[in-house]
């Protein structure tokens, strides 16, 4: 299978940085990976995160769509990965995966995203000597495709959590999925938690220097990030950690990507096509193929060996 991962710009500070090279029209595209034998592309819509969010939501998903069709045809793509909000707009690739110009298959890359992310949480507790059944869980996006998943798997290793989002009426269909000590808010009460999920879909750093109780860890697999380098740098005594990275030793020329790593939604399709898998993986996480992707992971080598911050090992500090 050949595969294309569909991203965008997190801010404009990015698009400078990448090649001309790369620019076919409203889509840029880099050079054919070869990944053991799996070819495709990293690509990326020429809007920002903000403007993903802002412009009309079916303008966005017509660029989407454009630029699957244009993968599909001109490239010989047959299996697409959603990046960052391009799952957002989508309903988590559901609608994509409805549209008859596109033929091929699609992955959200979140079902590898939300594995990784519950293995950073447990990796992080273990660093600062710390027992999850000791701590009060936060997470933020709790309904979303990658927070669905990650309270499904941890709010039972946790004391207590809070589940946090912005709709109340997708905060109760959540609660009827779910066991565990838990509560349900419309507000950013994570000053109350020791362990904080960020896991959403604003275009902005979410999390301020206030919402944060004293050592804090927060793992961040929002992109853009929930929380800034600005207030890791004003809160020393807060851990935060790059969710979603993973080990992957093949270049891929992503602008500021740290040498050795990638995302683990890029990681996911890559190895869907090295499997020759043909199926989707949209909408809600299958917990199954979340398993599978974990073994996939361990199978290739592309696992989580190391903490991060913004691409720096994460050192114990206190």
């Amino acid at each position: 299978m050949r595969f294309a991962t569909i991203g965008h710009f997190l801010d404009e500070n990015l698009v400078k940085q990448f090649p001309e090279s790369w620019v076919h029209g409203k889509l840029l595209i880099s050079p054919e990976l070869d990944v053991r034998g799996a070819k495709g592309y990293i690509t990326g819509l020429t809007l920002t995160a903000r403007e993903m969010m802002q412009l009309p939501r079916e303008q966005v998903r017509n660029h989407i769509l454009d630029a699957a069709v244009l993968l599909q045809d001109d490239f010989h793509v047959d299996l697409i990965q959603l990046g960052a909000l391009t799952t957002s707009v989508t309903e988590g690739g559901v609608w994509v995966a409805h549209q008859r110009q596109y033929r091929g298959f699609v992955n959200h890359g979140d079902s590898y995203t939300a594995a990784v992310t519950c293995q950073a949480v447990m990796k992080a507790l273990q660093l600062f000597d710390k027992k999850s059944s000791d701590q009060v869980l936060a997470i933020v996006g709790a309904y979303g495709v990658i927070g669905e998943a990650v309270t499904k798997i941890l709010i039972s290793k946790f004391r207590h959590s809070i589940l946090i989002g912005r709709q109340k009426e997708k905060l109760v269909e959540l609660q009827k999925t779910i066991d565990g000590d838990f509560e349900t808010s419309l507000e950013l009460r994570t000053n109350e938690a020791d362990v904080v999920v960020t896991a959403t879909s604003h275009p902005d750093a979410l999390i301020k220097s206030e919402h944060l109780k004293k050592g804090a860890i927060v793992v961040d697999v929002s992109q853009p990030a929930n929380l800034s380098s600005v207030v890791c740098d004003k809160r020393p005594d807060v851990c935060r950690v790059d969710g979603g990275l993973v080990d992957f030793p093949y270049v891929t020329g992503i602008p500021g990507m740290a040498p050795g790593k990638n995302f683990s939604c890029i990681i996911e399709v890559i190895m869907q096509a090295m499997e020759n898998e043909k199926e989707n993986h949209v909408g809600s996480i299958d917990l199954a193929h979340l398993r599978k992707t974990e073994d996939w992971g361990k199978k290739y080598g592309f696992t989580l060996n190391e903490l991060t911050n913004f691409g720096k090992t994460v050192q114990r500090v206190r």
